[in-house]
């Protein structure tokens, strides 16, 4: 499986990782498996770690499963840290989703450190 979910009580962070070639219908099983633990937790922190991924979903699955993130009862209160590589397509992608999440009004940003991304997450009222 080319992604894991973690939650992390302390920090009331979801870790989501992924590696390798992570395609449309990963995205999707990904994306509702991320769901389901902010639901049962009621965790409003993401960290995404993509640092390791070797192939991405398409624009137009990004696209429709944040577009879809309040039908599925994603809070707005919700804060996203995505940290992606340095490869320009990664980095074309990451961007493309925390504009894409702007939109629709989530609050989203992308790094290319871990430690930027938990400190950005950890700056702000999430409740």
């Amino acid at each position: 499986m080319p992604w894991e979910t973690q939650y992390d009580a302390g920090k009331q962070t979801l870790v989501v990782t992924a590696t390798g070639h992570v395609s449309d219908e990963d995205a999707k099983a990904l994306t509702a498996r991320a769901i389901s633990v902010l639901k049962e937790t009621r965790a409003t922190r993401v960290l995404g770690d993509c640092r390791k991924m070797e192939s991405a979903p398409s624009v137009a699955t990004v696209y429709w499963l944040v577009r879809d993130y309040g039908k599925h009862g994603v809070s707005k209160q919700t804060r996203i840290a995505v940290v992606h590589s340095k490869a320009r397509p990664a980095t074309e992608l990451a961007q493309f989703y925390e504009t894409v999440c702007l939109n629709q009004q989530y609050e989203a940003r992308v790094f290319l450190s871990p430690a930027a991304a938990e400190a950005w997450l950890q700056s702000g009222t999430t409740t």
